[in-house]
């Protein structure tokens, strides 16, 4: 890339070779190409914070989400053992249950049958 020393020095050439009126619009199209340049750079400095400011920059906020996610994964992985226990222990409350349902039916029949035992 070319310095603005040697682009100032080959307009001092042009200059020498070339009328007037076209140095002018030469050296305006330089004028221009510095301005923009200029530009660009403050675009690329407020990008570069955008991405890379430490307390709240685009990278930050994308690692933080991905320390989130990871988080929720291995959660997950707990929460899906934990619901399996859960299953289990309501299982055998079902089996409970039943269990104290014959027994009660079988407490009353027998309570029943003494009550109104013929003798």
């Amino acid at each position: 890339m070319a310095t603005n020393k040697e682009i100032l020095e080959q307009i001092d050439e042009l200059r020498k070779k070339m009328p007037n009126g076209e140095l002018t619009l030469l050296a305006k199209s330089i004028d221009d190409l510095q301005e923009g340049q200029h530009e660009l750079k403050e675009d690329i400095r407020d990008l570069k914070k955008q991405l890379l400011d430490p307390d709240d920059g685009v990278v930050v906020r994308v690692n933080r989400n991905s320390d989130f996610r990871r988080v929720c994964d291995e959660k997950k992985l707990e929460y899906q053992g934990s619901f399996s226990q859960i299953q289990n222990l309501l299982n055998w409350q079902g089996g409970v249950t039943k269990a104290l349902w014959i027994l009660f039916t079988a407490l009353a029949g027998l309570i029943g049958k003494i009550i109104f035992w013929d003798k």
